[in-house]
């Protein structure tokens, strides 16, 4: 009997959480704290539920791909941990890290135990993220990049991830068809928002999107068969619909703040850099010169102590004298240098700049696994993700914020949850009832 009673208290907070975790996924374009709570959701759930869980299933493998992330994230920290000690480093600075580590260590016991391993989960997460990208961008067309509720550039980023597993779920998941074009939709509203914002940093998920559709496209052109004359006609009409609809969008969008913005921002960013190839020093009181003579400066720096960096302190301090060197007000209120690999090595050294080495390394390696064992939806979002994780890393220090550290950790969570293969789940299968085979269930485009 109280057995019973314990599974039923189990079976009701688990759906709470679930609840949870939808709930402030669905927020989280809108309100800082939205997508933290989405991570703790995630952190509560494998701590109430994961005991139980974990007892039941100690006998069986858990999912490979969580706990090689979960290694991959002690292995970052790691890294960082030696430096840390050497220059007396405050771990409040390592929050991200730590974030990873509890929301990885949170994924590899939710998967061993079997939790959400449900295609009514997948559809929810898969909904709830596209209600959130349309949302955010209705949020940032209304009260521009100063109103955004987090600092506009890891909010950016953070969107582009999201973009990137829409565009994985969309293209590769075997949702039905309707679900998929809803899902493609919500990517494209985050792709906007990313562009509405005006960070210039994080405007690599537009490269992302046209390489991923383009072999898609490519590959499904390539699979054709049949190449007789009224199909080929067929295949050439609906290109040239899509492409019409395509430009007509762009020309709609072309009168609204969605293209204007990100247009007058590449040519501020442009003006800019004209500026700062004339005269370092001149043009460092603008953003992009700023990061250029910090660049600059920052090279010199590591050549002096490259094994073991200069600290979080000396780094400050090398910041406040280029500032004074330069006369530039822009770098006098920056703590980093608007790189996290030369922010990393400045500070720790080769020790630094291979923590954050090995994170896109991990990456990468699992989504090559993850191709290899036919899982191409997690594959592909997983490959955006770390795409993102590069592009935007080369012009800001996204670790130094907690919106972006708990939205990685999330994604790349969920996107390893959703993965469906029998061999890494090992929840029994409910029998359900036969359902009629939808026609070209991989097919997204008319």
């Amino acid at each position: 009997m109280a057995k019973a009673l314990y599974q039923m208290n189990m079976s009701i907070f688990r759906k709470v959480m679930a609840t949870l975790l939808i709930f402030s996924l669905a927020f989280a374009s809108v309100h800082s704290k939205a997508m933290g709570l989405a991570w703790v959701a995630i952190v509560l759930t494998a701590l109430g539920l994961g005991s139980f869980y974990f007892s039941q299933t100690r006998n069986k493998a858990a999912s490979i791909w969580a706990c090689a992330w979960l290694k991959v994230t002690c292995a970052v920290l790691l890294l960082k941990t030696i430096p840390m000690l050497y220059w007396a480093d405050p771990w409040a600075a390592r929050h991200g890290e730590l974030r990873l580590i509890l929301g990885a260590l949170g994924i590899y016991i939710i998967a061993r135990s079997g939790l959400f391993n449900e295609m009514r989960f997948r559809l929810k997460i898969g909904y709830v993220l596209t209600w959130s990208s349309v949302i955010g961008l209705i949020w940032v067309i209304v009260y521009g990049r100063g109103g955004l509720p987090s600092h506009p550039i890891p909010w950016a980023a953070s969107m582009a991830m999201v973009s990137a597993l829409l565009l994985a779920m969309a293209l590769k998941s075997d949702a039905g068809l309707m679900h998929r074009r809803i899902w493609f939709t919500g990517g494209i509203c985050a792709v906007l928002a990313v562009l509405t914002s005006q960070s210039r940093g994080a405007f690599g998920i537009v490269v992302w999107w046209l390489l991923v559709c383009g072999v898609d496209l490519y590959r499904k052109f390539t699979a054709q068969t049949d190449f007789q004359a009224a199909a080929l006609k067929r295949m050439l009409r609906h290109f040239f619909i899509a492409l019409l609809a395509l430009v007509s969008f762009c020309w709609a969008l072309s009168y609204t703040p969605i293209a204007q913005r990100p247009l007058s921002s590449i040519q501020a960013g442009i003006d800019e850099l004209l500026i700062s190839r004339e005269s370092a020093i001149k043009g460092a009181n603008s953003s992009v010169g700023a990061r250029i003579f910090m660049w600059k400066k920052s090279i010199q720096t590591i050549k002096e102590s490259p094994w073991i960096g200069h600290g979080q302190t000396g780094r400050k301090q090398l910041i406040s004298d280029w500032a004074e060197e330069a006369d530039s007000t822009e770098i006098r209120r920056l703590s980093h240098v608007h790189n996290e690999f030369l922010n990393q090595w400045i500070d720790h050294g080769l020790w630094g700049l291979a923590s954050q080495l090995w994170l896109l390394i991990g990456l990468m390696w699992i989504c090559r696994k993850l191709y290899t064992a036919k899982e191409h939806m997690a594959a592909l979002g997983l490959s955006g993700m770390a795409f993102i994780h590069l592009t935007a890393s080369l012009s800001n220090v996204n670790f130094g914020h907690d919106y972006y550290t708990a939205c990685f950790s999330t994604l790349v969570g969920l996107c390893i949850l959703m993965i469906k293969a029998k061999e890494f789940w090992h929840a029994p299968a409910l029998p359900t009832p036969p359902t009629p085979t939808p026609a070209n269930p991989t097919k997204l485009w008319p």
